[in-house]
């Protein structure tokens, strides 16, 4: 009977054992958000809490008094860091962590949603909880932490549940998963193109290829019988197309009306241009196959080169279960076959764009991310095992891999950070100690200024230390039309270089109040002796 009672336990804790790994991913994201994240912030996450901030003020759902980046993000991080401002108003920090714990929470429950409607099972569960580990740099950076790609990654992730749920749904049920699925498509569609490309034109190359295969292996003579028994497949081709038409419309809406009401750079300037000295198209397959905890520069042996040798080989088990697939995929079920061939789809859609495309960064491969992941879950639920406990075993060792390359990552961030400025919280309190509120630097330590001081800061970012130009990128629209009262001046030396070579310094009226070696600080009496010292800067050029 203890025998019994005992293996009963173990059978429990056995099944529990996916749940228990998702809530030490969400955890483990949660600490550090709330430690080391409280200094790791760049410009580009500040503009978002900046941009909630002044929403909040303006009780508006988009600013005319914003300028936006390359989208307008309609519906985004904003709308959870306003509400944690609305909680602690006084404290950036808190209402950033607030905002993000909401936003990992709703985004597992929208990929077990979709693992319930793509029928992955238990593997389904492993899925979910890889997602929630940092396991990559770019993926910390702006997935887990910044949550960017989050947000559509939550998008397409929900409208393909809900088009998979649709298959098997009678005509009315259908059809009302098929408008949810597009009005969700469509708000997502003007937040920008990338949805579109990187998702909605692959489901529909998949879909059709499905529908080949189908078609192909029915055994009717004839369109309309052979029509009649892929039924299905049709109908997911019909529910890729109808999705289609709305991101592409959703997207039209913002190309085309809001851009014209509202101040950002839509990808209109984009263009094919295959340059001799641009990546090709297995160079950028490659950053795709790094994405999975590989870095550079950590030593063999090293617990970070370790980490960067599992991430290789993590690349190589994905790439490992999609020819697997491939070679075995007349025996999938028709969902295991859509993700694969989605996948694949992906991979070419996005590796063509982004090889052809004069616009690339690696982190865009952040959008394939839970597809590659669906992928191995659909390998390790088909894949036909003869030791017992294989299936079970390899999803935990594929989970320790994941938690090994997400510990080293974080390490590494915390050391080295990709965007954040070490140092720089250390330099803003200083500002804020001695009475300082406005001021100029470059873009890169302006927003996270305002953002570690939870607003106390207001900083107008300069184009550059040699002009008082103010971009319109990502700041208020009043920063062109204002000036700061009795401003600072911050310069960060490891990147905007020698303080003494900043013209703004060479013909300016100020004075050095702060130096630590790194951020040196100058005092300005007013913004009348910074446009001076421009002048004088220009003039001397002429």
């Amino acid at each position: 009977m203890k025998q019994q009672t005992k293996g009963g336990a173990l059978h429990k804790v056995w099944q529990a054992l996916p749940w228990l790994w998702m809530a030490a991913a969400y955890l483990f994201d949660l600490w550090y958000q709330l430690v080391p994240g409280k200094w790791i912030v760049d410009s580009d996450l500040a503009s978002e809490m900046i941009l909630s901030d002044l929403l909040n003020k303006e009780g508006t759902i988009i600013s005319h008094n914003w300028f936006y980046s390359t989208e307008l993000k309609v519906v985004n991080l904003q709308w959870f860091y306003r509400l944690g401002l609305l909680i602690f108003p006084h404290d950036w920090h808190l209402a950033r962590t607030f905002g993000m714990a909401i936003t990992l929470a709703l985004f597992a429950a929208a990929m077990l949603f979709f693992v319930k409607c793509a029928g992955l099972g238990r593997a389904g569960l492993w899925m979910v909880g890889t997602l929630l580990w940092p396991f990559g740099q770019h993926y910390l950076v702006y997935a887990i932490y910044g949550g960017y790609y989050l947000v559509y990654t939550f998008f397409y992730m929900l409208v393909l549940a809900l088009v998979l749920r649709s298959l098997n749904a009678d005509k009315k049920h259908c059809a009302l998963q098929w408008v949810l699925a597009c009005v969700i498509t469509a708000v997502a569609g003007m937040n920008g193109v990338k949805q579109l490309m990187v998702f909605h034109a692959p489901l529909c190359l998949a879909a059709a290829i499905l529908l080949v295969l189908a078609l192909h292996s029915c055994g009717k003579t004839n369109w309309k019988a052979a029509l009649d028994a892929c039924r299905k497949e049709v109908r997911l081709l019909a529910a890729s197309l109808v999705t289609a038409v709305a991101a592409a419309a959703g997207y039209f809406v913002s190309n085309a009306v809001l851009s014209r009401m509202y101040d950002f750079k839509s990808y209109n300037f984009i263009v094919w241009n295959r340059d001799e000295d641009w990546f090709t198209l297995d160079r950028i397959l490659m950053d795709f196959f790094h994405e999975f905890g590989y870095e550079n520069g950590s030593g063999v042996f090293h617990f970070g080169g370790i980490a960067a040798a599992v991430g290789l080989l993590l690349g190589c088990w994905m790439f490992f279960c999609i020819v697997r697939l491939l070679l075995r995929l007349d025996k999938l079920e028709r969902n295991d076959k859509l993700l694969v061939l989605l996948l694949v789809a992906m991979l070419a859609v996005c590796g063509v764009a982004y090889t052809y495309f004069h616009e690339y960064y690696l982190y865009f491969w952040l959008m394939n991310m839970p597809v590659a992941i669906a992928v191995m879950a659909v390998e390790i639920k088909t894949e036909d095992f003869h030791i017992l406990g294989a299936r079970q075993l390899l999803g935990v060792g594929l989970a320790a891999c994941f938690t090994l390359c997400a510990v080293s990552t974080v390490r590494q961030e915390q050391e080295h950070p990709y965007l954040a400025h070490k140092g720089l919280n250390t330099a803003a309190e200083w500002l804020v100690d001695n009475g300082y509120t406005q001021g100029y630097s470059t873009f890169w330590n302006g927003n996270a200024m305002t953002e570690l001081t939870s607003g106390k800061l207001e900083v107008w970012t300069l184009q550059s230390l040699d002009r008082d130009d103010v971009p319109n990128w990502l700041q208020p629209k009043s920063h062109l039309t204002t000036d700061p009262e009795h401003p600072f001046l911050l310069i960060d030396t490891e990147t905007d270089g020698p303080a003494e070579n900043a013209k703004l310094i060479q013909y300016g009226d100020c004075t050095e109040v702060y130096n630590d070696g790194r951020y040196v600080i100058y005092d300005f009496a007013d913004a009348d002796a910074l446009h001076a010292a421009a002048q004088a800067a220009a003039d001397a050029k002429q």
